[in-house]
């Protein structure tokens, strides 16, 4: 019987470990105010430091003449209770993306059954922070679109 426990411990400490799931502090690297832009086009990303579980952000696209484009956004548990960024954009129906990888200034979202996008990509390097979005168009063709800002003051 020792023989046997002392096998299964041995065992036990060579089998690999499953990685823990992400926390939400894994993702503080995200907190800031972003800004970027093209011509007149000024876009705007912040994201507060993780506090209570969550990640509180908003994004705001202003262009002279034309009304602001507003999203909302909170980065914490889904359903199952495993990290998601939950969007609220202004004018559409909210969606949550689960989050299926996560390293040191990445982080990427996806939602199969959403149309557009289906998965999120978020990638920091030093005060440069880029976003990509992707999924199918309607005739099946992957369609991708990608935006970076720069890092332009500390988080709230």
């Amino acid at each position: 019987m020792r023989r046997l426990l002392s096998l299964l411990l041995l065992l036990s400490l060579t089998l690999p470990s499953r990685a823990a799931d992400p926390v939400i502090e894994d993702l503080a690297w995200l907190s800031g105010q972003w800004l970027g832009g093209e011509g007149e086009r000024r876009m705007e990303e912040h994201y507060m430091r993780p506090a209570a579980g969550i990640i509180v952000g908003m994004s705001r696209t202003v262009r002279p003449g034309k009304p602001p484009s507003v999203e909302f956004i909170r980065i914490g548990p889904g359903a199952d209770g495993k990290l998601a960024y939950h969007a609220h954009p202004q004018g559409q129906a909210p969606a949550s993306f689960a989050l299926v990888e996560s390293a040191p200034g990445l982080a990427v979202f996806t939602n199969p059954a959403h149309d557009f996008p289906q998965k999120i990509t978020y990638r920091r390097e030093g005060d440069t922070l880029s976003a990509t979005i992707e999924g199918p168009d309607k005739d099946g063709q992957v369609k991708r679109f990608g935006w970076s800002w720069r890092l332009v003051g500390a988080a709230p």
